[in-house]
């Protein structure tokens, strides 16, 4: 038996896909589809971003007063995310992927939050790392750089074997129950980059969803409170050994954007 939330995204999942069928998307339809991804996401992570300007920037449109750090890091989330939408075709889920991704991300030493190391575009990091959460929860040390790659094949080898195998109305395998996985194994545990790894978890769970037939779609992040109820479900995750804080908040963030559109 499947929990309230995920009965209502399925429900507000199976209402989207009757009215916007994939093959009936218009290009500015898709556009609006992962400019929003593209700034939840980033919201995240950078509380300067501010929605109404940066979609007006992202559609092209002039703006005033925004950090010029902040534009190009969105810039180039979207265009990574569209361009997995355009070859979903051909999206595979390997480490080759998910190297790409943060080579295409973190090219510019703009991007980086820590100091840019060029060595590091695109490849696993060589140093231990601890995640810096203060001051609202402790800092995290993650898996040990030396067995990173290891670690990282051995995952996806198991987290593949999940993908091909969802199926909305079994709780073990629903698509967010899978994502939620994904999320706090990489992110939460393994962190295999140097800096961008929040980023790239995201652009995965957002290619993941398109290749299930399900839109690019994030919970609503507009403001701080949004911002740490995001990382507080992680933390409570981590807390209770338990993905079950993360689905929810998935099914309920992800339920209401649909409903909404």
């Amino acid at each position: 038996m499947l929990p309230d939330y995920l009965i209502n995204f399925n429900t507000a999942l199976l209402k989207f896909q009757e009215k916007f069928p994939r093959e009936n998307w218009s290009e500015e339809f898709k556009d609006s589809l992962i400019n929003d991804y593209s700034f939840y996401s980033a919201r995240v992570e950078d509380s300067k971003l501010q929605y109404g300007d940066t979609i007006r920037f992202l559609n092209n449109e002039s703006v005033r007063g925004i950090n010029l750090d902040s534009l190009l890091g969105i810039s180039e989330h979207q265009l990574v995310l569209k361009n997995l939408l355009q070859n979903l075709d051909n999206f595979e889920f390997t480490e080759e992927t998910i190297k790409n991704v943060h080579a295409s991300l973190m090219s510019s030493p703009l991007s980086w939050e820590t100091d840019f190391k060029l060595e590091l575009v695109g490849n696993y990091r060589n140093v231990p790392t601890v995640g810096s959460r203060e001051p609202f929860f402790e800092n995290k040390e993650y898996a040990p750089h030396y067995n990173l790659e290891i670690i990282m094949a051995s995952y996806l080898n198991l987290f593949n074997s999940r993908l091909n195998d969802i199926d909305n109305l079994d709780f073990q395998k629903h698509l967010l129950t899978g994502i939620a996985y994904f999320h706090n194994k990489f992110l939460n545990e393994i962190h295999p980059f140097a800096d961008g790894n929040g980023r790239v978890c995201r652009i995965m769970i957002g290619a993941i969803l398109m290749s299930h037939n399900c839109p690019p779609i994030f919970p609503e992040i507009n403001s701080q409170e949004q911002q740490i109820e995001y990382i507080s479900k992680i933390v409570q995750c981590e807390n209770e050994k338990s993905d079950l804080p993360l689905i929810e908040y998935f099914a309920n963030g992800m339920t209401h954007y649909l409903n909404r559109i």
